[in-house]
């Protein structure tokens, strides 16, 4: 019988994007540690540190469903060193107020503890992303 080794950060932040694709917000939980920290750029709309997984999906998952339609998150490029994983991806979406489109390069790093994502800081050309925003 094979031997079944434990995932690399790297499939572990596939799982990431393509469980958040499906819509399974526990296999991200499982891959999040409870006390993880997202960084999102301080001037995009709704910008700043989210503690925690429950703050991260109130404050950002929950509000890019309700302010964004068709959202796009594709991963391009993976580069990892050591127990950081950089990942270099397109975002796009509608902005549902306005109807206007948006697509533009992004960055993700992560950074792992024993398996876990604890930090998550996101790259983003903030211009755009609140350019669609704005009527």
């Amino acid at each position: 019988m094979p031997r079944q080794t434990e995932k690399t950060n790297t499939e572990r932040v596939q799982e990431l994007y393509d469980s958040f694709a499906e819509g399974d917000f526990e296999t991200v939980r499982d891959i999040m540690d409870p006390d993880v920290e997202l960084h999102e750029p301080k001037g995009i709309a709704g910008g700043g540190t989210q503690h925690g997984f429950d703050e991260i999906v109130e404050n950002v998952f929950s509000r890019i469903g309700t302010e964004w339609e068709d959202v796009s998150v594709v991963p391009e490029r993976y580069v990892a060193d050591g127990d950081t994983v950089v990942v270099l991806l397109t975002w796009s979406g509608t902005a549902s107020k306005t109807g206007k489109s948006v697509e533009y390069p992004n960055a993700h790093v992560f950074d792992f503890e024993d398996g876990k994502i604890v930090q998550w800081r996101s790259y983003a050309d903030t211009a755009l992303f609140n350019a669609a925003l704005e009527d």
